[in-house]
């Protein structure tokens, strides 16, 4: 039995030490990540399944380290623009890359309504971000302008499958 227990251990051992380590949020500048941005990729994920021309407002809001968000999407079938808000505190201050958005409004459940929101990476210039849930369940690329080059596209893809996300599900928006 202990020979068996032994053995497991060290299996177990060594496939931990081949899977690659969580990658490190980079330091985010807020000041250079206020304001809009575009999404351009994202998962395939439920709540946004008829979603186009997404978009997401960081507004510093009167406290330090906190914000108000809006998230825009335009339905594809209905032409319907959807609006969510949302207030957002840094929740990791020696990087300011990891956020806690509570919903507002009828949808916030008297605040209960909360989630975690990483940014994975960023570009020195910051006008391209990868987002996306810490589990990495859910990601998004969110990007400056609302039709950034193939090539951008294609690099902050290859960008997010580097950092470990799925993009085998991958909604293509903002073309």
């Amino acid at each position: 039995m202990t020979d068996a227990r032994t053995l497991a251990l060290a299996a177990a051992a060594l496939l931990a030490s081949a899977l690659p380590a969580a990658a490190q949020a980079p330091r985010v500048n807020l000041d250079q990540f206020d304001g809009r941005w575009f999404e351009i990729a994202r998962n395939d994920n439920g709540m946004q399944r008829d979603c186009s021309r997404a978009q997401i407002d960081f507004n510093p809001a009167n406290e330090a380290n906190r914000y108000s968000i809006l998230v825009t999407c335009t339905r594809r079938e209905t032409g319907r623009v959807e609006t969510l808000r949302a207030n957002a505190s840094v929740t990791d201050t020696a990087t300011n890359a990891k956020f806690r958005f509570s919903l507002t409004g009828l949808l916030s459940f008297g605040g209960l309504a909360s989630q975690q929101y990483w940014v994975w990476d960023h570009a020195p210039d910051y006008s391209w971000a990868i987002m996306g849930l810490p589990n990495k369940s859910s990601w998004w690329i969110w990007h400056r302008s609302q039709s950034p080059s193939a090539s951008v596209r294609a690099a902050t893809l290859a960008r997010a499958r580097a950092l470990g996300f799925s993009t085998t599900e991958i909604v293509q928006t903002g073309v």
